[in-house]
């Protein structure tokens, strides 16, 4: 008998171990197998997308597998308004296609499902950078930071961003902060 009556979905789990180890195809024939029988399965939908994407040697906004991977993240978001996983994933893949401002939205709208979801707020941090927006960059990488501390490794970019904007010196210190420059991010107490 399944714990607290819940039965572990080892149809979903095997298609996730296949994308996993990289047999993407036969993942992306699992889901959509899976969607055939059950359509309201969220997960599958997301999963379906990511696996989507994967099969792509370059992502192409023209591609059938992009239509159908933004149409599986679409319907899995109006299934499930209220998880933030759909959105995200939208987010990462409208960021691989260079659609920033849509790419940001589905970040924004994945945030106000979950405010705590770091990985969005990397996202937008590094979104920003991309767009030369250096000042929103380090904000919200300072964000991400306070959100996960452990994000620190993957921001890199975030020193080149602050010599940008001229908070910092030639040999990379910390130029000090005039109270009227509007260029420091605030910071929250």
């Amino acid at each position: 008998m399944p714990i607290f009556g819940r039965s572990k979905d080892t149809e979903y789990e095997h298609a996730a171990r296949l994308l996993a180890s990289g047999d993407t195809l036969e993942a992306i024939d699992r889901f959509r197998e899976i969607i055939s029988k059950r359509p309201n399965h969220t997960n599958a939908r997301v999963s379906l997308a990511v696996a989507l994407m994967q099969a792509q040697e370059e992502p192409d906004i023209d591609n059938p597998l992009t239509i159908e991977a933004l149409e599986s993240l679409d319907t899995a978001a109006s299934l499930a308004p209220e998880d933030p996983v759909p959105y995200f994933n939208k987010g990462v893949l409208l960021r691989d296609l260079k659609q920033f401002d849509k790419a940001i939205r589905s970040f924004e709208i994945a945030l106000e499902i979950e405010e705590r979801l770091a990985p969005a707020i990397l996202h937008l941090a590094e979104i920003n950078y991309e767009l030369g927006n250096w000042e929103k960059a380090i904000e919200l990488a300072r964000l991400a930071l306070i959100r996960d501390p452990g994000m620190e490794g993957s921001m890199g970019w975030v020193r080149v961003a602050m010599r940008k904007a001229g908070l910092l010196d030639d040999d990379g210190n910390v130029i000090d902060k005039p109270t009227d420059d509007k260029r420091w991010p605030v910071r929250n107490p």
